[in-house]
């Protein structure tokens, strides 16, 4: 009896087995198809490699992803759970945005070990009005062996509905304020870094910070490129264990939305309520669905302890990868004249053009330039220099031509330009192609671009009201002539490359091209990733929004990639010598130390006098720096103190900067101390060079 039962246990503990067996092969077989893959029908599924695991919920089909080498959990959007934001019209033309995830039906579709399909099929407005035929594809991709995840959307179909934008992924990779200690980055200008935390603040920065969080200006767009937008396709954020980038593929064009420690107030005072959510930072791609055969793809690296630093060197891999990255060596060996870039002071001498032509009280002859010139180098002692005169033609732009007689004509414009070359310096008169400006008794407006029915466009452009595929044309027409006239080295070409359409910009990368093939040591101002490939030196970069500046510090995020690539200068509106929201000379020059920028002087003839000590200052301390690490890749940077002034960066070049950004003496953790407005170089051969900027009463 006791044996039967043992056999009646066993057999019934075969058949449990058997039957759950059979259950788990017909669930699995239920859920997932005729193959081993399918559709999933509930809870999750899952992709991963030996350093990420991508989640993906069947019901709303937001993905959460899990870092192995950290622990990192970077979750799905924490307000709304919301895959995707989806901004159309409804059946009355008013503008709704909706949360994809709450569409009628979400199918989740694992493809591959490595693809997962999610399609979103008849979205909700909030009305609860179904969204018939509006349908979108989307796919995750994970790389088989890096920590690389590609989200794309595939294809959008409007049906009846005019569709405006997408957010996807929405409010992913965010940071919790005041929990998560660390940052959202994103290259604008320089670069900037909004920390995800209040304390510490400076003094009266609290306020300006606590209350822009609170307020729409901790949210905005940037459009990729343009001149107040990003300098480079990425953004991306990070915290103590891990850092997530997104690189975005440029010829999608999606502009960044970027929410600063904010709580989404803004999206309930309409209704007069108070916001649930938590206050985070984020920042999402957003997706132009009115121009529906761009790609719009953004790849996500997960970065194991990184930082903005490690983001920038995973982008500048990239940037190689991609074409954009022809360093300053190679521009150097194809045009020696490429060197005298090296520790210069760049020169803007405003004669009043391109506003106005011999503008009075303003203009300048061509013997008080020259003057300026010698001056500069016998009494002020400056090494290296690259002089940039407004005001040398007779006419106004585009039409740069002929040298302004009245100031002097050809021979002693000539005789100015040859003392530059004299005395190892550079010079180019201002140009710009893109721009006819109204108080020009010339203006023509038969040089604007048109629509499809003739109707002229970029009107309200002063600077970009030109028609692009016209620009080379203009250049050619007397950019030869003035090369032959003063036997130029260096050319400046404005305006032009700090507008990149959301369009075809043959036009753009024609007149580059061109200048390019001049040979001569080439300028422009606007500096962006892409004209990299056709230029020496940028004169400053994209513009800093004002609000961000408010929330951010700043960061040589571009020069971490391109450094010894492009020499970057300040900008000629916001020159070193100008008190601005980017600091004053003493800020200006010691970020320029760390960040490996040429120091830039802006001028009208009658202040010359009055910049001597800036000219001398920035000759002295940054020329010395940017001289020596001219060719070498910026490898490093970091943020030493709390309140973010005490910074140090590493060049390729073994050059160290420390320097302080504050008024208050810092301590470095080794117990070095910098003072207010402080710095000590390292140069490569073990030279120290210590000082500080201070303000006195005589």
């Amino acid at each position: 009896m006791k044996e039967l039962k043992n056999k009646l246990s066993k057999t019934n503990f075969f058949l449990g087995v058997q039957f759950l067996l059979s259950f788990v092969l017909l669930t699995s077989f239920t859920s997932v198809g005729k193959s081993d893959l399918g559709v999933i029908r509930a809870g999750s599924v899952q992709i991963e490699n030996k350093l990420i695991k991508v989640v993906v919920d069947n019901e709303t089909g937001t993905f959460s992803v899990l870092e192995k080498t950290s622990g990192q959990l970077w979750k799905s959007d924490p307000w709304e759970n919301a895959a995707g934001l989806l901004t159309l019209n409804d059946a009355n033309g008013k503008s709704q945005t909706v949360n994809i995830s709450k569409s009628k039906t979400v199918t989740v579709t694992r493809k591959s070990n490595s693809v997962i399909a999610i399609d979103f099929m008849n979205p909700v407005f909030e009305n609860n009005v179904v969204a018939d035929g509006v349908s979108l594809q989307t796919e995750l991709r994970l790389n088989a062996n890096e920590g690389k995840l590609d989200v794309e959307v595939l294809s959008v179909t409007s049906g009846k509905f005019k569709l405006a934008d997408l957010r996807y992924p929405s409010r992913a990779f965010s940071l919790e304020t005041d929990v998560d200690m660390g940052a959202a980055v994103i290259p604008q200008k320089q670069g900037v870094i909004c920390p995800s935390y209040i304390f510490p603040m400076n003094g009266g920065s609290f306020c300006m910070w606590d209350d822009a969080t609170y307020v729409v200006k901790s949210t905005g767009t940037l459009d990729l490129f343009n001149a107040s937008g990003l300098s480079m396709p990425w953004w991306g954020t990070y915290n103590e264990k891990s850092a997530v980038i997104g690189i975005v593929d440029e010829a999608s064009r999606p502009k960044m939305f970027y929410n600063i420690n904010n709580n989404g107030q803004y999206l309930f005072n309409p209704e007069g309520k108070m916001s649930p959510n938590k206050r985070i930072a984020f920042l999402d791609p957003i997706w132009n669905l009115k121009k529906d055969k761009q790609t719009k793809i953004i790849s996500y690296q997960f970065i194991p302890n990184g930082n903005y630093v490690d983001m920038a060197k995973v982008y500048r891999k990239e940037a190689i990868k991609r074409g954009y990255f022809v360093s300053l060596e190679d521009k150097a060996k194809r045009d020696p004249d490429v060197k005298k870039l090296a520790g210069a002071v760049y020169m803007g001498v405003y004669g009043g053009y391109p506003h106005y032509v011999n503008m009075p009280g303003m203009a300048f002859t061509f013997e008080q330039l020259k003057n300026m010139i010698k001056t500069t180098h016998d009494e002020l002692k400056v090494d290296n220099a690259f002089f940039h005169a407004w005001g040398t033609f007779s006419n106004f732009v585009p039409n740069c031509w002929p040298i302004s007689e009245a100031l002097g004509g050809v021979s002693k414009l000539k005789e100015a330009v040859d003392l530059t070359k004299e005395y190892g310096y550079l010079y180019s008169s201002y140009h710009a192609y893109s721009a006819t400006l109204e108080n020009d008794p010339k203006f023509d407006t038969g040089l604007f671009a048109k629509d499809a029915s003739g109707k002229l466009k970029n009107t309200g452009s002063r600077w970009a009201n030109i028609d692009q595929n016209k620009q080379l044309g203009l250049a050619q027409k007397n950019l030869d002539k003035e090369i032959t006239a003063l036997g130029l080295e260096a050319d400046i070409t404005d305006i032009s490359f700090s507008y990149f359409a959301d369009e075809d910009n043959t036009g753009y990368f024609n007149l580059a091209k061109y200048l390019d093939s001049k040979n001569l040591v080439n300028g422009t101002e606007h500096g962006q990733q892409q004209y990299i490939p056709y230029f020496d030196m940028f004169e400053g970069m994209t513009y800093l929004n004002s609000n961000l500046s408010q929330i951010s510090h700043r960061a040589p995020l571009f020069n971490l990639v391109f450094h010894d690539a492009i020499a970057v200068f300040g900008k000629i509106q916001d020159p070193d010598n100008q008190i601005s929201e980017n600091g004053d000379f003493a800020v200006k020059s010691l970020r320029n130390m760390l960040f490996g920028v040429g120091s830039t002087i802006f001028f009208s003839p009658y202040e010359f006098d009055g910049m001597k000590g800036m000219i001398k200052m920035a000759n002295q301390v940054v020329s010395p720096v940017n001289r020596e690490t001219f060719f070498a890749e910026l490898k490093s940077h970091e943020y030493l103190s709390p309140d973010f002034n005490l910074q140090k960066s590493k060049f390729a070049s073994g050059t160290e900067v420390i320097a302080n950004l504050g008024p208050v003496k810092q301590k470095t953790k080794e117990g070095l101390e910098i003072p207010g407005f402080g710095y000590q170089i390292t140069f490569k051969d073990g030279k120290v060079k210590k000082g500080s900027f201070q303000v006195s009463l005589n």
